[in-house]
């Protein structure tokens, strides 16, 4: 089949990494993710080339930043690996979330906010597709993870809904509201890599070990989040959502390292590189996101 797009030369980089496609991509996820009633919309099988040839050229390059010389080689080295890569996160991330804590003005905690809806959108339907294969307990801890973002069974506390709500609410102070079009190249990767994963099950490994970096994360982000509005003043309804994360995140990432990566790599050590390579490349692009979002407010 010939294709429109040239990955293959030196232009990936530039390709993959630029607005245009990586809006393109995201586009092409949320059709496939649609719902029933737009099944016409689905992507058709001739549509799978050029994006095949995207994905690949961005697995490319997001790996060529990654020294895998240094992944660990056993189940032991793994644990010790991971905690330092946690704790790297987070150093990384201070003084950006220490900033948004103390600093930040209205607009800009606003303008935060509405660069998390890239991801938060539909992280429900990531920990879904996260679940398929998994057996066991493995199955279980995934599905637990779930139910905390159906909102224990009740529609008005599904995550979606109350962090939408919270969103909104927020956007009403402002006085302009906040309105992205076009979100920055950094905050629609900072999505896309999820949805990617997941729905290309050759990166189901992959996606296990972004979310656990992901959720093993957030506490932190969310404990400055909250400190943020607090001091801004804003309603309990708006800070509800990010203050229930501080200690629902924590648990979800204990239990997928503990339930979930653990077992995985005592049992299947084989897929050590993949794992590795989804908690350095989550890493990587959550640095450059929160960067992104310094720069676009400045």
């Amino acid at each position: 089949m010939q294709s429109s797009f040239k990955l293959r030369d030196n232009s990936a980089v530039t390709i993959v990494n630029s607005l245009p496609t990586q809006t393109q991509l995201n586009a092409f996820y949320l059709r496939e993710l649609g719902e029933p009633q737009n099944y016409l919309s689905v992507p058709k099988s001739d549509e799978y080339y050029d994006i095949h040839l995207i994905e690949d050229a961005w697995n490319d390059f997001e790996q060529s930043l990654i020294d895998t010389a240094t992944f660990p080689q056993n189940y032991s080295e793994f644990i010790n690996w991971y905690h330092e890569l946690h704790s790297l996160h987070t150093k990384e991330v201070s003084s950006f979330f220490n900033w948004l804590a103390n600093e930040a003005t209205l607009e800009e905690l606003g303008f935060y906010i509405a660069m998390e809806e890239q991801v938060d959108g539909r992280f429900d339907d990531v920990i879904a597709l996260a679940q398929l294969g998994l057996t066991g307990d493995m199955k279980l801890a995934l599905a637990e993870n779930y139910w905390d973002e159906m909102g224990l069974g009740k529609e008005a506390e599904m995550h979606t809904v109350l962090f939408n709500e919270s969103a909104k609410k927020l956007s009403a102070l402002l006085d302009n509201g906040v309105l992205i079009p076009n979100p920055p190249t950094e905050a629609l990767k900072n999505g896309n890599l999820l949805l990617m994963y997941s729905l290309r099950r050759q990166y189901h490994p992959r996606l296990l070990g972004a979310l656990a970096i992901l959720e093993h994360t957030a506490p932190y982000r969310f404990s400055k989040t909250v400190k943020a509005m607090e001091r801004l003043n804003l309603s309990e309804d708006i800070i509800y959502y990010h203050e229930m994360h501080i200690k629902i995140d924590a648990n979800h990432g204990k239990q997928l390292l503990q339930r979930v990566l653990l077992p995985l790599l005592k049992h299947n050590p084989e897929i050590m590189k993949e794992i590795c390579i989804g908690c350095l490349t989550r890493y990587n692009i959550a640095i450059e996101y929160y960067k992104s979002i310094r720069i676009s407010i400045s």
